[in-house]
């Protein structure tokens, strides 16, 4: 299982503050697209593999599309937009 929380306006998009993929495996840019389906409500909350913010295990954060790392099971990971804000 791979646990993942939102923040920002990806957790506005997709309407959960956290959630959990029954997955044992994946890689990061499948993980934003399964959010992406997910987060379809509002197109103006668009999010890609570009312009999110991956953190896996309170690592150093990256872009699934400059480092397209494999998730395991057991695995936390944050998404958060470029755009969040502070």
């Amino acid at each position: 299982m791979i646990r993942v929380k939102f923040f920002g306006h990806i957790r506005t998009s997709v309407g959960e503050e956290k959630l959990e993929f029954p997955d044992d495996e994946m890689k990061t840019s499948e993980l934003v697209e399964k959010v992406r389906e997910l987060g379809r409500r509002d197109p103006r909350m668009g999010f890609t593999v570009y312009n999110t913010l991956v953190i896996v295990n309170g690592s150093s954060a990256f872009t699934a599309a400059s480092d397209d790392r494999l998730l395991k099971d057991g695995d936390e990971v944050v998404l958060l937009p470029f755009s969040h804000g502070g």
